[in-house]
């Protein structure tokens, strides 16, 4: 009997079809498409990434067509500023990104949290340096956990430590006065959003900290633990880092290096002892192993910011995976010993 399956129709318009698959891809396969876009056909494609909003699975089957298996076990889609932004990144110069976004959002009444994202981590950081404590958590409390983790980079130790900490729970301010603070901020920062659960924060701070360095990372914890221990064991239970990768169960690491290519494993296991690579190795189909064994074994040219750049990618697609469920992630030794 012949296949009476149908391609359904996509509701979405050109550049928002081509937006939809630019955030599917990876990417440096997406830089090199934006590239051969125009300025024009730039902005529009920007305007309609920022404006996506959620896609179903049946929507994006739509859109891509005879790839629609790969979509079918997939997530849905989420287009937003935030995506947008990071769609033009190393594709496009950051003068023109900041042109680019301004004029997608000037079509549009700004959202003044969405506007404080945009900027500069370093114009953000020096107005927070000089703000109260509380006033900077409630800040970073309101923008992308992102743009938040690129900001708390540069703030002094301590008081780094201490609105990570009061992060757990941030300072609520009365729906009335908050037209007043935003105003405020419009004016010397520039020129609500619903209240989220404990568990919301926690997993928020997470995020913040798996974007740190390691050792930054730890400095926060052990002011979390003082602080908040309980809220600190929570949170430990959603961190995960390169050294952790070993303890990924074995089904986890075979999951997850189905979604790796082989040339970011080779470039994340530069440097790493035999001890620290072979737990990782034996999860790997026998052809993919003999691949990696035989690149290792040559002289490496990755540089270090392509060792930690593919190191990041297998972090952030363990913590994807973990998000939809794929995979548990393996206890930290403190919270074994607890």
């Amino acid at each position: 009997m012949a296949d009476s399956y149908t391609t359904p129709t996509s509701t979405l318009a050109g550049p928002q079809k081509a937006a939809a698959i630019l955030l599917t891809m990876d990417k440096p396969t997406a830089n090199q498409l934006i590239k051969h876009l125009t300025s024009e056909e730039l902005r529009d494609v920007t305007r309609a990434a920022a404006r996506l909003g959620s896609v179903s699975v049946p929507e994006l089957e739509a859109v891509v067509g005879d790839f629609t298996a790969d979509f079918t076990a997939g997530a849905s889609l989420l287009g937003d500023m935030g995506r947008a932004r990071a769609l033009l990144e190393d594709a496009v110069p950051p003068d023109q990104i900041a042109d680019i976004l301004s004029q997608v959002m000037g079509d549009r009444a700004p959202d003044i949290w969405e506007t404080i994202g945009l900027l500069p981590e370093t114009t953000l950081a020096a107005f927070l340096k000089s703000e109260h404590p509380l006033t900077a958590t409630f800040i970073l409390s309101r923008v992308g956990s992102a743009a938040a983790a690129k900001v708390v980079t540069l703030l002094p130790r301590g008081l780094r430590n201490q609105v990570l900490c009061q992060l757990i729970a941030p300072p609520k301010i009365a729906q009335a006065a908050l037209p007043v603070f935003e105003s405020a901020l419009r004016v010397n920062l520039l020129g609500g959003a619903p209240r989220v659960s404990g568990d919301d924060n926690r997993a928020r701070i997470a995020e913040i900290i798996n974007g740190l360095d390691p050792i930054d990372a730890e400095d926060v914890m052990r002011m979390l633990v003082v602080e908040r221990p309980q809220d600190a064991k929570a949170v430990r239970a959603l961190l995960f880092s390169f050294s952790d990768l070993p303890r990924l169960p074995q089904r986890a690491r075979a999951l997850l290096f189905d979604k790796i290519s082989t040339e970011a494993v080779v470039s994340a296991l530069r440097g790493t002892d035999p001890d620290f690579r072979e737990p990782v190795l034996s999860a790997m189909a026998s052809r993919s192993r003999r691949l990696v064994e035989s690149e290792l074994a040559s002289p490496g040219s990755a540089s270090a910011a392509e060792i930690a750049k593919a190191r990041k990618l297998i972090t952030d697609t363990v913590l994807k995976m973990a998000q939809r469920g794929e995979v548990e992630l393996p206890e930290t030794e403190e919270s074994a010993v607890a």
